[in-house]
């Protein structure tokens, strides 16, 4: 009955004015416009003046928890509210400094960043760049083709403000020559390990233990809640086959898109600059005229270019500017550099730079190509724009359906569209549509886990819409102890270990600090000392972490010796020594090495300025966070 005295109502003047409204706010921003203009958008943060939104911080949080779990770290370590955390002051930087970058100005264009998208090759297949392996993986990390272009022009403009900030570091001679010095220090070091795996046969679990440390981590082993989502979905890919057009209609659409499918005539152009100095025109159009007359005399122009032009940038090439094409220079130059022929050279041209002596090296002819030679993606393209007409309507029709049905059988069958299933996935799922995080976090909404209805419309991107519902919810369930006691004795057995490996570790380095020959205390504990002479930092003969270990240490009194101990990822406990601390003498320190050095240490302390520069941003913010 609400449906239909909302449609009687619709026949009102009020209603068709509101209505032609709605459809302006559609076409000009799309879908979500109504909701936005309509309801407050929550936020979490607001850094000077500027909001941190709910829906950046829930998009930024599911990206994180991805790369988490691509790393291969288990669900259940995650802690969420460390997560949040981090993501939300990141946030706030990434605001700050781009605050910072619109006060400068700063800007990277449109067609730059289609360069760098397009020779990416996470988004190529066999070499070339295909539209739809790009918003599979922008789409897999979270984003929209959008929003990534957004993301990602953001990180270039931060670059450019972090080059202009840590380009400006440097360090002197002196320095260098000293921190090379230490880097190549060598040391001989000795060591002990303790294995871990050894010792798990000396423990013992009790199995009042076990149920203490299952009752006190309940939570480990618990299983996650899960949804099973049905869904339909829409693609306009999948409409392009319905869509019937005349021939003329494609001939029509190609004539008025011909420049999509040509190329527009480049040339390799060489010029020699003749700048005006002291505004003194003539004398910068006699020397132009001067060097005019030397090339026609058989001259080399390249040669009088890297001698002679003022344009720095192309002098070194031998005046070379690359392949250009029309638009991509000021007037002057640009008429004359598309009237010669190849290797013709013009007489000196004035443009507000200066005189130019042009060259033209090579010319790249355009192309025209009629409709049968480009036949198939005119035909692609006219389609998939027919399709996108009928994807509009057919999704608002979507929308509808699924607004007013119990379920999404009916629209399935009006629409024609397969309902399909994902089986139970958890709130941290990736797969399939989960790679949407607003497909997870509208299953788990109370508006669809509690109240059983259908979601709205969910944009996978512009070209690809669902609506889904929950078809069955599995709530957290905790393990019974008896199905997980193997795991919690394994967890124990290995604590256990671990925990007698260090303490045998803290007395070896004890017994040893004391006077203790290291060859008694190794027969003691049934060890073996391992030696390597004069090791380096870089040393590929010794565990990382052992080297690491070694060369903190601090230096020993000459005859004496330096020693601690370190656990191994794998557990295992390490004691070791470091004796003979040899540096490097400076005299034998290459010039080259030194350049070398000299970059690697100025550019970590433009780093380290950089990051200075962020946390004066952050000092000095007026940022509240919204709890």
């Amino acid at each position: 009955m609400l449906i239909q005295r909302l449609r009687d109502g619709s026949e009102g003047v009020f209603a068709k004015i509101l209505v032609g409204l709605i459809i302006v706010v559609f076409a000009l921003f799309g879908f979500g416009s109504i909701t936005t203009f309509l309801a407050p958008v929550p936020k979490v943060a607001v850094v000077n003046g500027d909001d941190v939104t709910q829906q950046e911080m829930e998009n930024a949080v599911a990206r994180n928890r991805r790369l988490m779990l691509a790393q291969n770290i288990d669900v259940l370590d995650i802690n969420e509210d460390l997560l949040r955390t981090t993501v939300l002051q990141s946030l706030i930087n990434r605001k700050l400094l781009s605050q910072v970058t619109e006060s400068l100005d700063l800007r990277f264009s449109d067609a730059r960043l289609d360069d760098e998208i397009v020779a990416t090759p996470a988004f190529q297949i066999q070499g070339a760049f295909n539209s739809q392996q790009f918003q599979l993986v922008v789409g897999s990390a979270g984003f929209t083709p959008v929003s990534y272009r957004d993301e990602m022009r953001l990180d270039k403009v931060f670059g450019q403000l972090s080059s202009a900030i840590g380009n400006t570091a440097f360090v002197t001679g002196a320095m260098t020559l000293r921190a090379g010095s230490v880097a190549q220090q060598t040391r001989d070091i000795a060591f002990l390990r303790i294995d871990l795996e050894s010792l798990l046969p000396e423990v013992e679990v009790f199995e009042e233990e076990m149920v203490l440390y299952y009752d006190t981590n309940s939570a480990s082993y618990e299983t996650p809640e899960t949804v099973d989502i049905g869904f339909l979905e829409l693609k306009v890919e999948d409409l392009m086959d319905e869509v019937d057009f005349a021939e003329e209609e494609l001939q029509a659409y190609f004539e008025e898109n011909r420049a999509l499918y040509g190329k527009l005539e480049s040339r390799r152009v060489a010029h020699i600059l003749v700048e005006i100095d002291d505004g003194d025109e003539q004398a910068a159009s006699d020397r132009a005229g001067e060097l005019y007359q030397q090339i026609l005399g058989g001259e080399d122009f390249a040669e009088l270019a890297k001698e002679h032009s003022s344009d720095l940038g192309s002098a070194s090439n031998g005046g070379e500017l690359g392949f250009s094409q029309r638009g991509d220079f000021v007037a002057e130059f640009e008429q004359v550099a598309f009237t010669l022929e190849t290797n013709q050279v013009a007489e000196p041209v004035r443009s507000e730079y200066g005189f130019h002596i042009i060259k033209v090296l090579e010319i790249d002819a355009g192309l025209e190509p009629d409709l049968a030679e480009v036949r198939e993606a005119v035909e692609r393209a006219y389609r998939e724009q027919l399709a996108e007409d009928v994807f509009v309507s057919r999704s608002a029709r979507l929308g509808e359906l699924a607004f007013e049905s119990v379920g999404l059988d009916e629209p399935a069958a009006v629409l024609g569209l397969e309902l399909k299933s994902t089986g139970h996935m958890s709130r941290v799922a990736t797969a399939g549509i989960a790679a949407t995080p607003a497909v997870l976090e509208t299953a788990f909404s109370e508006d669809l886990l509690t109240d059983g209805n259908n979601s709205d419309i969910i944009e996978v991107d512009s070209n690809h819409h669902i609506v889904i519902r929950v078809d069955s919810y599995e709530p957290k369930k905790l393990r019974e102890f008896v199905e997980v006691d193997d795991e919690i004795r394994e967890t124990l057995t290995r604590d256990k270990a671990a925990d007698l490996a260090e303490t045998r570790g803290l007395e070896i380095v004890a017994r040893l600090a004391s006077g203790s020959l290291t060859r008694v205390v190794a027969d003691e504990y049934g060890l073996e000392w391992q030696v390597v002479s004069e090791a380096s930092r870089d040393a590929t003969d010794l565990d990382s972490g052992i080297r690491d270990k070694a060369f903190s240490l601090s230096r020993p009194q000459p005859d004496g010796k330096s020693t601690d101990y370190t656990i191994l990822p794998n557990g295992d406990v390490v004691v070791v020594t470091a004796t003979n601390v040899a540096n490097r003498a400076e005299s034998q320190i290459s010039s080259a090495e030194v350049a070398g050095l000299a970059r690697v240490m100025a550019s970590q302390l433009g780093m380290a300025d950089f990051q200075e520069y962020q946390d004066s941003l952050v000092t000095n913010a007026d940022v509240e966070k919204i709890q």
